[in-house]
């Protein structure tokens, strides 16, 4: 028995000859599955019915037919994958504001803006804040979507059955708990692609966190001394990408260290590094800048 990709039911599941995903009785159909190649299934469709129309009373007419174009590459988003996004959005950005009023969960986070955020003319620091923590967790999850669909594989996300559960108890009880959902992906046709799809998402957080830095450095130059408030959203932001991006840099299933490690111990080695420079800019090189 084996896992369907989509519904991760357990079934006699069926291999998709289009993505190479599999799939149980019931999504086996690339329409089904919303299939990433679903245009070369509708083009061998249209193949087959003017194949049977070009025979006329025994003669067979030779159609010629179009050389195929490779498959375009498309960033799609099924309805259900939207539908979990979105969720994700919601309670990610739920998490993020619980974090920002530790320890007393979301309840401290509203006590201490109604009390200080508001009265002083800095509500724009917590938007500003949320927006960073959930901008980091869905650049990484998009990553790893949009270079596995790069490589022709089926890729979308879902919310996992306990990420309803860790969510809140992140949000009530400000834990820095990462598992609301998960990416999932099927059809890869080697290590390395596998691993270039799974070192996207921790590779998207340092690239993140080097442009704060680089922001940060730039606005000192250019202004001499950087408003604290944007100072405070940047070194926010360094930090967390290189948190998140470590985090998932752990070398064993099922982080996205341990097939990025599979494929090349130098390109996990080197990520590893990278991210831990980050997060030592964040706490000692962002205090230091003007």
């Amino acid at each position: 028995m084996t896992m369907c990709s989509l519904c991760g039911k357990e079934d006699l599941c069926f291999k998709c000859p289009y993505c190479n995903g599999l799939f149980c009785s019931e999504h086996r159909l690339p329409e089904s599955h919303g299939c990433a190649e679903l245009h070369r299934v509708k083009q061998d469709a249209r193949r087959k019915i003017g194949d049977s129309l070009s025979t006329d009373n025994n003669q067979t007419r030779t159609i010629p037919r179009k050389r195929r174009e490779p498959a375009r590459r498309r960033k799609r988003f099924s309805r259900t994958e939207i539908r979990d996004l979105t969720i994700a959005t919601m309670l990610v950005a739920l998490v993020g504001l619980a974090l920002l009023g530790r320890p007393n969960g979301i309840f401290g986070a509203i006590n201490l803006i109604l009390a200080y955020f508001i009265p002083t003319g800095q509500a724009w620091i917590i938007l500003g804040i949320v927006t960073i923590f959930v901008s980091t967790f869905m650049v990484h999850e998009l990553a790893h979507k949009f270079v596995a669909q790069r490589y022709g594989m089926w890729s979308e996300f879902r919310m996992l059955q306990t990420g309803y559960f860790l969510s809140a108890m992140a949000i009530l009880f400000s834990i820095p708990i990462f598992g609301t959902g998960v990416v999932y992906t099927s059809g890869g046709r080697t290590i390395e692609e596998d691993g270039k799809s799974n070192l996207a998402g921790p590779l998207s957080n340092f690239i993140m966190a080097l442009v704060m830095l680089s922001t940060a450095l730039l606005l000192s130059v250019s202004w001499g001394v950087v408003p604290g408030g944007v100072m405070l959203l940047l070194t926010y932001g360094i930090e967390v990408n290189a948190f998140i991006g470590l985090f998932n840099m752990i070398p064993f299933q099922p982080f996205d260290g341990a097939t990025v490690r599979a494929w090349s111990d130098r390109v996990w080695l080197l990520m590893l590094i990278g991210l831990i420079s980050m997060l030592i800019v964040a706490y000692f090189v962002m205090p230091l800048i003007p």
